[in-house]
């Protein structure tokens, strides 16, 4: 993959990072269908450029994180307060999502180099566009969290590291199924997005790497995905609260399942 190639894939993530439609997936097809590059350093380039939108995420949450911060050093695990509920949440979520994250993600390079990972990255979209589509949502804010919504949603951020598996879509859709209002489901989701991408960009950078890029260019693409993020996040989160992209979700799906099914009863 060329630097020009790279730079185009980063502003895409920066844009659709902030839409319920999985970036991931959408990026990994993106590389390897259209840019020919390998699935699975594609499956690790897609997490990588997680990193520039977890920057943007940072800056546009600064006041959220730093309440956090702030409420660490008189913290008591419970949901005695809003500030406290929201860091009782962060960590529950974020250690369920790294148990279940790491153990998918070990697995999806077994099979990365299989055309069924391009078939369950087709399905795992129509699911997402499914689950958004019969979500509903109520009142319920930071006040009601609770172990077991923090848990679950971390769960469901975990099954995210499959490609097709919107991470917004998914956890935004439990939290509305939970009947929590639309504003609170979508900043919880990507708040506790933050320390979970960290993560998983800390295991792939240290642990997995990629051979085919040098430091220097995953720097140009964490860049451009940042900058390409933060210009768009604002505009972007409120167009998903409007807009059917389960409709886009389940096309995008269907577009790589139906190639499947046709070979079958051929």
């Amino acid at each position: 993959m060329d630097l020009s190639q790279l730079i185009i894939i980063s502003i895409i993530q920066g844009i659709i990072e902030w839409l319920p439609i999985s970036s991931q997936g959408n990026i990994i097809i993106l590389m390897s269908e259209v840019f020919d590059y390998n699935i699975e350093n594609a499956l690790k380039l897609s997490i990588i450029l997680h990193l520039g939108t977890l920057i943007s995420a940072c800056i546009y949450f600064r006041n959220e994180i730093f309440q956090i911060i702030v409420n660490l050093k008189d913290y008591k695990f419970g949901y005695s307060t809003e500030s406290n509920s929201l860091t009782t949440f962060i960590i529950l979520s974020t250690i369920s999502s790294s148990i279940v994250g790491l153990v998918i993600f070990s697995s999806l390079l077994d099979i990365s180099g299989n055309f069924l990972f391009t078939l369950m990255i087709g399905i795992g979209l129509i699911i997402t566009g499914i689950i958004q589509k019969t979500i509903k949502s109520d009142l319920k804010n930071e006040r009601n969290l609770d172990n077991k919504v923090a848990i679950a949603t971390g769960i469901l951020q975990g099954f995210a590291v499959i490609p097709g598996i919107s991470r917004s879509g998914i956890t935004t859709s439990y939290l509305l199924f939970r009947r929590f209002n639309p504003s609170t489901a979508l900043r919880l989701s990507f708040i506790m997005s933050i320390p979970a991408v960290f993560l998983a960009n800390l295991f792939v950078i240290f642990v997995e790497g990629i051979q085919d890029l040098q430091f220097i260019e995953l720097i140009i693409a964490v860049a451009f995905s940042c900058v390409s993020g933060l210009i768009s996040i604002s505009s972007f989160i409120k167009i998903a609260q409007k807009i059917r992209f389960w409709i886009f979700s389940i096309f995008v799906g269907g577009l790589l399942v139906i190639p499947y099914i046709l070979n079958l009863i051929s």
